[in-house]
C-alpha cells in the first residue's frame, strides 16, 4: 500500500515551514506533534510504540524511514529503524493529510482578516435566530483571526444560552452525565441522560477510544430526540467543553464544518 505525498505538497511544507532545529506543529484533534525541517517531514503518532516516520524525498522518490521503541512497555528505551507495515502507512497518510488540511485552514482563517462575519454565520447555524442575533449583537467589530480568541467568544455565547458544560473526560461517565443534563436542549427535549451501568462502562473503558465509546453511550440516548453532544475547542484534552447541538436539518453538518474552517476541534 503506497504512501500518497506529493512532492510539490512537500515542498511547499519544508518551504513555507521548515526550521533547521524543527518547526513543531501540534494536531490539536490527536494530540500528537510533528516536525517539519528544510528537507524532512517527522510525523508522530499516539502510538504505545512512540512510532515517528520520517518523510522526505530522494530526487523525484519519496523515501519514509520508521522509528519506535525498541521496547514498547520502555518509554526510555531507544528508538531503532522498524519495518513499516499497513497499519503505519495508513497512519501516515492519515496524519500527512490531516497536517496540509490544518495548516491550510489556519492559514486561510489568518488571511481572512477579521473572523466576526464566519464566527456570526456559525451562530445562525447553532442557535435559533432570536438567540443568534444577541449572541452576534456582543461581538465586537473585529474578532481577530486566532482559534483562542474565536473560542473564547464562542464559548461566552454557548454559555449564555445554557449551552456550556465543562469536565474532564474522565468524568464523562459519572458527575459529566448530571452536567450534560442541565444543558438547555435536553432539558427542553424532557431527556434525562443515564449514567452507564457498570457493565456498559466495561465496554466504554474496553473500547479502543475512550472518549469516542462514551459520546456513543451518552449520543445513543439522545436519538430520539435527534440531539447530539459534541466536544468542541480548540483542542481535545483532558479538560473538556461540551455542548449539545440539534441535528434535525443540515445546519449541523454546517456547523461542523465552520467550526473546522475556524480551526476549533470537534468529536461527536
Amino acid at each position: 500500500m503506497p504512501v500518497d505525498i506529493l512532492k510539490q505538497d512537500f515542498d511547499w511544507l519544508t518551504s513555507t515551514y521548515g526550521k533547521i532545529n524543527g518547526s513543531s506543529v501540534l494536531d490539536s484533534r490527536e494530540n500528537v506533534t510533528h516536525e517539519i525541517f528544510p528537507d524532512k517531514v517527522i510525523i508522530g503518532t499516539a502510538f504505545v510504540n512512540c512510532a515517528t516516520y520520517q518523510v522526505y524525498f530522494d530526487g523525484p522518490d519519496l523515501e519514509v524511514n520508521k522509528f519506535a521503541l525498541e521496547n514498547p512497555a520502555n518509554e526510555d528505551s531507544p528508538l531503532v529503524a522498524d519495518p513499516m507495515t499497513d497499519i503505519d502507512t495508513a497512519e501516515l497518510q492519515s496524519r500527512w493529510n490531516d497536517l496540509l488540511k490544518n495548516i491550510r485552514a489556519k492559514e486561510k482563517l489568518q488571511g481572512s482578516g477579521n473572523a466576526r462575519q464566519a464566527l456570526s454565520q456559525l451562530f445562525y447555524e447553532i442557535f435559533e435566530e432570536d438567540q443568534a442575533i444577541l449572541a452576534i449583537d456582543e461581538l465586537s467589530e473585529f474578532v481577530k483571526p486566532d482559534p483562542g480568541v474565536i473560542w473564547e467568544e464562542l464559548a461566552v455565547a454557548l454559555q449564555n444560552n445554557g449551552n456550556l458544560a465543562e469536565f474532564e473526560w474522565s468524568d464523562l461517565t459519572d458527575t459529566g452525565i448530571y452536567a450534560l443534563n442541565e444543558l438547555e436542549p435536553i432539558q427542553l427535549a424532557g431527556i434525562v441522560l443515564d449514567v452507564p451501568s457498570e457493565e456498559d462502562y466495561e465496554d466504554i473503558v474496553a473500547a479502543e477510544d475512550f472518549a469516542q465509546a462514551a459520546l456513543d453511550y451518552v449520543n445513543m440516548q439522545l436519538e430520539e430526540a435527534e440531539l447530539k453532544i459534541v466536544a468542541v475547542g480548540t483542542a481535545l484534552d483532558e479538560f473538556q467543553a461540551f455542548t449539545c447541538l440539534s441535528v434535525a436539518d443540515q445546519r449541523f453538518s454546517n456547523a461542523i464544518k465552520h467550526m473546522a474552517a475556524l480551526c476549533l476541534v470537534t468529536l461527536y
